[in-house]
């Protein structure tokens, strides 16, 4: 593998699950009981139409993320054909991610053990919450003793890159709730956290319910002190805040969903995924059917594409970085993209979210205040 290596993240799409959960928009389908094998010969074919592009632009893989859906319904035979797929046939750079997605209600000790001898090397297991009346609220097939077990169950097969995902801002949450569900969290010892708001999804159970009344949401001023407080209680216990509802020990941040905030090319596999290479971002089809015909047929299933050009482009590069606290919009690092200083592009718009306190422009970058970060909607709309 050469020096210039252009680095590319794979990510997979499992829309299969044992129910839906009743907050979810993702493009899954409830009542599975596990992924059939002509779906992961799809994703495989899917792959190889990827594979000279990228040799011919002297790729190398250095992530690759099983998502979902709920993708801990693979067998592990299976999850090693789609890992093999990808290494076999575009080199893996050195320390290549490997994450699988996962719900702790299909995770015990030796599928844990037999998904990292496929080659996992970072499990993600979505938690949600640790509030047994807000994981039934939910939808989720979990409580929360069962949520600790599969965590302690994944120390205890060898994981040593262990994320769980959590919520705040859920329906019939009382103050205070949520963040003891976060501490409840970090007294688990992950390596990562994921810690974000529900938003939720038009035509989701969860959004009828509120919107029936039936379901009673926090207001903003709880959702925003909540929000606070674990942000505080995370930095305090040693993580560091590397992205607006990302945190991660020291060495643990994750480098797939660093790719995307860093603008690096990522191929999406799968019904409804997608993907950004070379300044092109596409969708694939959502019908199952479309998208067996299409890879069998030797064609990509793409059901929509676009391509970033110019200040669009240069805009929502600037709008993805400024969603790292601590990393910014790097001068040089724009500069280098796009041979343009993104103090001359943006200088309006930079020197209008300075004096509105949203950002601060140091001499080398521009980074997100706290109250930048709070209300990074303003800022993502003031570049896209």
């Amino acid at each position: 593998m050469s020096r210039t290596t252009r680095p590319v993240g794979v990510y997979f799409h499992i829309p299969f699950c044992r129910r839906r959960c009743n907050y979810c928009d993702f493009l899954s389908t409830g009542g599975a009981t596990g992924v059939p094998d002509e779906y992961v010969g799809a994703l495989l074919s899917d792959w190889e139409l990827w594979v000279d592009p990228l040799r011919r632009q002297d790729a190398g893989v250095r992530s690759i993320y099983v998502g979902g859906g709920t993708p801990s319904l693979l067998e592990p035979r299976q999850l090693r054909r789609l890992i093999d797929g990808v290494r076999s046939a575009v080199p893996a750079m050195p320390e290549c991610e490997i994450t699988m997605e996962s719900n702790p209600d299909s995770l015990d000790v030796s599928s844990i053990r037999a998904y990292a001898g496929a080659g996992v090397n970072r499990l993600s297991v979505g938690v949600q919450s640790f509030s047994d009346c807000s994981l039934k609220r939910l939808g989720r097939l979990h409580d929360s003793t069962g949520a600790e077990r599969a965590l302690r169950q994944a120390r205890e097969a060898g994981i040593s890159n262990l994320s769980l995902d959590l919520m705040y801002g859920l329906p019939g949450s009382v103050p205070g709730e949520e963040v003891a569900s976060l501490r409840r969290a970090i007294e688990l010892s992950p390596d990562h956290i994921s810690w974000y708001n529900l938003t939720l999804s038009a035509g989701s159970p969860l959004a009828r319910s509120v919107a029936e009344g039936r379901e009673l949401m926090p207001d903003d001023d709880m959702v925003l002190a909540t929000m606070r407080e674990g942000w505080s209680l995370l930095a305090a216990s040693g993580f560091e805040h590397y992205e607006i509802s990302n945190f991660a020990r020291p060495g643990f941040a994750s480098q797939h969903n660093l790719g995307y905030w860093l603008f690096t090319d990522y191929v999406g596999l799968g019904l409804g995924a997608s993907g950004f290479v070379s300044g092109r971002r596409w969708t694939n089809v959502s019908d199952m059917a479309a998208y067996l015909a299409a890879v069998r047929g030797g064609r990509l299933p793409v059901d929509s594409e676009e391509r970033l050009e110019g200040r669009l482009r240069e805009g929502e590069y600037v709008m993805l970085r400024l969603r790292l606290p601590g990393a910014g919009l790097d001068f040089a690092a724009f500069g280098d993209l796009f041979r343009e200083d993104a103090r001359i592009v943006f200088h309006d718009t930079l020197a209008q979210l300075s004096d509105d306190g949203l950002i601060s422009v140091l001499k080398d970058r521009a980074v997100c205040t706290q109250k930048g970060l709070e209300l990074n909607n303003l800022v993502a709309g003031a570049f896209v």
